[in-house]
């Protein structure tokens, strides 16, 4: 029996053999962009990084939309996103269903989420989908994107997911998996017979990085909201072959630098913008306005699991 906002849907499967493909894009620069939640600043901020060192390719791995409740927001977020490439996550999975499933916001919540928060996060979804009832033309758009994508990065293979290897919104690149033992032989077993040198991920809304220098797997947390005690910005990955001078964490792995970026868009005009649509007491406003105003508690160090280091000018 399907539990909104808790169950994992069969069809978020992810085949292996998309991650044996042939890659879909080579490039010298990759960003990775999960978790923007719809927020219109972090996207013009991506916009400008990009262009800044002409990174050669971005990728918005899933939960692009969240907040972006209303068609005209939606339809904003789409064409600020329009020059990447972009993966679907949960929300856009469970957006563009023809058929409801009572999957809810299709976030597969562990047991240590609240059951008053998987109820909120659903509540978010139903308006979010209720927006999108009167844009046929961006749910066929939402159809036809894939789960996953294979870049090439000099010469080394990236895979890019939203939740895990595994499933759509698995969580086994959660911080607390990754920090497993035997969770850090699978996935590097299962890498290595994909010839995959780095996997990159979200979903968990909490960065993690990890490597063991044949391989690595980096969780940017969000890209939309903070995620570090005292930083009121995203966090983006980047992989290249040249470091980054702002970089707040790194790893490498053959010739490539793996790096967590600090996506610093406008605080005070995205707070501006999420109030507007999420009013005192919405599900959005009980659920995120403390993180997006103030920061978390989690400190850099908390996401670095083994094989990243904190850049010394952080």
């Amino acid at each position: 029996m399907i539990s909104a906002g808790r169950s994992c849907p069969a069809d978020y499967a992810l085949p292996p053999k998309l991650f044996e493909a042939e890659p879909c894009g080579h490039c010298d620069t990759l960003y990775v962009a999960g978790g923007i939640y719809g927020n219109p600043e972090a996207l013009k901020t991506l916009a400008l990084l990009a262009d800044e060192e002409n990174a050669s390719l971005v990728v918005v791995n899933g939960d692009m939309h969240w907040f972006d409740k209303t068609a005209q927001d939606f339809i904003h977020t789409e064409r600020l996103a329009e020059p990447y490439i972009k993966l679907i996550g949960n929300v856009e999975a469970e957006l563009r269903r023809e058929t409801d499933i009572g999957a809810g916001c299709g976030c597969a919540y562990p047991d240590c989420v609240s059951q008053e928060a998987v109820e909120r996060s659903n509540l978010i979804h139903r308006e979010l989908k209720e927006a999108l009832a009167f844009l046929p033309e961006y749910k066929a758009a939402l159809a036809r994107r894939p789960g996953v994508a294979v870049v090439e990065v000099g010469k080394q293979r990236v895979a890019i997911s939203h939740g895990d290897e595994q499933f759509l919104a698995g969580w086994e690149c959660s911080r607390e998996s990754l920090a497993e033992a035997g969770r850090q032989t699978e996935l590097a077993r299962w890498m290595s017979e994909r010839r995959i040198d780095v996997l990159a991920t979200t979903h968990t809304c909490a960065p993690a990085a990890l490597a063991w220098g044949h391989g690595a797997v980096i969780n940017n947390g969000a890209a939309g909201m903070p995620n570090f005690k005292g930083q009121f910005g995203g966090l983006i990955t980047r992989i290249a072959a040249l470091p980054h001078q702002d970089a707040l964490y790194r790893g490498k792995v053959g010739g490539l630098y793996i790096e967590a970026l600090p996506l610093r868009y406008d605080h005070e005009a995205f707070i501006r913008w999420f109030d507007d649509l999420w009013p005192q007491e919405s599900p959005g406003e009980v659920s995120y306005r403390e993180r997006i105003v103030q920061g978390t508690e989690d400190e850099i160090e908390d996401a670095l699991l083994g094989g990243f280091l904190r850049c010394n000018n952080k």
